[in-house]
């Protein structure tokens, strides 16, 4: 195909192109961490892991398609509202590195697995402030796996927990 003397290749196919790479490789890394989690852990523990691993990359996957689609509009827009693709470009970014930073927390709690401490209780939220968060004597918020896991304020307890997501899976009253 020549046409003035200059050379014009084909379009690339879907998978060649660098974002589906990217995409690629996220969801290979997804399925890898998955497959870890599976031989390593079970029941519970395996349950949480998964549900942090399968979320928090569903997000980085869509994140990266409305950042896609907001890069490429913005070379075909006006001046005036290229500054509002270019902040909302900006925006989505930053909103990806909750979940990058999340899936980065699991994948630590997958390398050094569930951890049994005792705690004391200092407080204990209320869940229709938004969820079953306990507060322990040396600054450390938990989250409640369960609603069978009875902790009352100013306890001592034997819990096993996720050290790095936050979240406590057993808990066992200590005299």
């Amino acid at each position: 195909m020549k046409e003035s003397g200059a050379l014009v290749s084909p379009p690339r196919v879907w998978y060649q192109k660098k974002r589906n790479i990217l995409r690629i490789v996220l969801l290979l890394l997804c399925l890898v961490e998955l497959a870890i989690v599976g031989v390593k852990y079970d029941g519970h523990v395996r349950q949480f892991l998964w549900i942090g691993i399968a979320g928090y990359c569903t997000a980085l996957i869509f994140f990266s398609y409305i950042f896609t689609y907001v890069a490429l509009r913005y070379g075909k827009r006006q001046p005036v509202t290229r500054r509002a693709d270019l902040l909302l470009a900006i925006f989505i970014f930053f909103l990806s590195l909750f979940p990058i930073i999340m899936l980065g927390r699991v994948t630590a709690d997958i390398v050094q697995g569930p951890v049994v401490k005792t705690v004391h209780v200092v407080e204990i939220w209320d869940p229709r402030r938004g969820g079953d968060r306990v507060r322990t004597e040396d600054g450390k918020e938990y989250e409640l796996g369960y609603k069978q896991i009875v902790i009352e304020s100013g306890g001592t307890y034997r819990i096993e927990a996720l050290e790095y997501s936050g979240m406590i899976l057993a808990a066992e009253k200590q005299n």
